[in-house]
């Protein structure tokens, strides 16, 4: 039996009891250091009082996908085991399995109370340790089947040592579907029937494998019509990802039992076996495609899917080759009216452009001709003058009056050269085309700043100290000075005011 089942973190194993054997399995994903094995070998033999050299450790690799489990090792340490009074021969080292799965120790026991009288067939047999307790339920007939002949083999040793004859427990080592079909075609009838596979199975011996996710409802439907009226089939799988979709599976009431035989000592879920009871209601109809051999139709089912899964690539393809197209062209077409809009938009900005040049084009020449005018009257009033007015400032300076003689034919050439200019018919004429213009010297009006008769010299002001004092303006009395201010003490009190 069981004792420990990963109970503690710290040690991630099972320890499990073999007549005068402690196995010890490490679950853990790295393993166990060596002190940390030791420590764990020393805790079962102490604890479970085991003498030291019979303390088997052993680790159990973790499997990945659906690949077999390997020989642990090239010796075997075969041991005879008693359960329920009954004998069974065990592996403790070589195998991953030890060929007695203690985990169905109360389905074990279930199978032995309904086999009184019944003819059983055991699937996918094993070791034989159902036949066995079959056997002793009293069966009319137990028949174990598996494709293994060293398992078989192993199957009628545990038969013969509890005392069980082999002519009337055969075991067969043979494919257990093609032993199915062939007896529905003979035309055999059982009572009750272990249907007890591996998870996934893809031995050398078979062209196909199998997978009990996959194909546990097709072996029901063929099981069904090998079932006697109110037969039973004892159905159980250690898949723990396994489902089981009831409404699928017809002609049976279907009921889990994995609480109901769960063995002592296992405490978790994960790794243990989930069993249903199911018993036939009704015939379920089978048709001559049911009847395929698994070879054949794990073949052409092989090879279906493998075309199935080529086309769904090539359509995969193909949509994903149309999508791109579409993807390219819907860019393409964003693109074009990106374009174009960047061009209606670069179009009108451009005319936009032209217009506000226009306009400041315009703003610019009016602005132009205010300013040009500005000037001219600036000219008018303060910068031109004539050589009458400035002629007293050569006087007595030989040099300015050298210049002033030499620039004067300049000015005539200037003066010429303006009469050629056409002058312009909507606009003011320049500055220096305007015949109109009066010279400065005949402002009789508005004399210099400097000539201005009328100006009142400073002189004629009076000083800030000669001003008249603030204190002669009788006009307007100080602050102080007013006499028709009311005194503060005609003024009532605050008190005295009306409310």
């Amino acid at each position: 039996m069981r004792v420990y089942d990963r109970n503690l973190e710290r040690f991630p194993v099972t320890v499990d009891l073999y007549g005068p054997y402690a196995r010890v399995t490490d679950y853990s994903e790295e393993g166990l250091d060596e002190e940390e094995e030791r420590i764990c070998c020393d805790i079962v033999s102490r604890m479970l009082y085991v003498q030291a050299d019979r303390v088997i450790f052993h680790r159990r690799p973790k499997r990945v996908g659906k690949e077999q489990h390997s020989l642990q090792g090239e010796t075997s340490l075969v041991v005879q085991v008693t359960e329920n009074e009954l004998f069974f021969t065990v592996d403790l080292t070589k195998r991953i399995d030890t060929g007695l799965f203690l985990d169905h120790m109360a389905t074990r026991m279930l199978v032995e109370s309904m086999s009184r009288g019944c003819r059983v067939l055991n699937l996918f047999s094993y070791t034989g340790s159902f036949s066995v307790y079959a056997a002793r339920g009293g069966a009319t007939s137990v028949e174990s089947v598996d494709l293994s002949s060293t398992y078989t083999a192993w199957a009628e040793k545990n038969l013969a040592d509890n005392g069980y004859s082999t002519a009337l427990y055969p075991c067969v080592a043979a494919d257990a579907w093609q032993y199915v079909v062939e007896a529905l075609s003979s035309g055999k009838v059982y009572d009750l029937i272990i249907f007890d596979p591996p998870s996934f199975s893809n031995s050398r011996k078979m062209e196909y494998d199998f997978d009990v996710q996959r194909d546990y409802q097709r072996w029901m439907k063929v099981l069904n019509a090998l079932l006697a009226k109110e037969g039973k089939l004892v159905f159980s799988t250690n898949l723990g990802t396994f489902r089981m979709d009831t409404k699928a599976v017809r002609g049976f009431e279907v009921q889990e039992i994995t609480a109901q035989v769960a063995a002592p000592g296992f405490t978790r879920r994960l790794g243990t076996a989930r069993t249903w009871l199911l018993e036939k209601q009704q015939d379920v109809r089978i048709t001559a495609a049911d009847l395929r051999t698994v070879e054949r139709k794990a073949g052409r089912d092989r090879r279906e899917e493998h075309v199935e899964e080529e086309v769904m690539k090539k359509e995969k393809v193909a949509k994903d080759i149309d999508v791109q197209q579409e993807n390219v062209a819907a860019d393409i077409a964003q693109e074009e009216a990106v374009q174009v809009d960047a061009i209606v938009a670069e179009s009108a900005e451009e005319v936009v452009q032209e217009e506000e040049s226009s306009d400041l084009e315009l703003e610019t020449e009016e602005a132009a001709d205010e300013i040009e005018a500005n000037e001219v009257e600036d000219d008018l009033l303060t910068l031109r003058w004539d050589d009458e007015d400035i002629a007293p400032l050569f006087e007595g300076n030989e040099e300015a009056e050298q210049d002033r003689t030499e620039r004067a034919p300049r000015k005539e050439r200037e003066s010429r050269n303006d009469d050629h200019r056409g002058a312009r018919d909507d606009r003011r004429p320049s500055y220096r085309d305007r015949d109109d213009r009066r010279s400065s010297g005949d402002r009789g009006e508005r004399p210099s700043y400097r000539d201005r008769d009328d100006r009142r010299s400073s002189s004629d002001r009076p000083s800030y100290g000669e001003r008249r004092p603030y204190g002669d303006r009788p006009e307007r009395p100080s602050f102080h000075d007013r006499d028709d201010r009311r005194p503060s003490g005609d003024r009532p009190s605050y008190g005295e005011r009306r409310p």
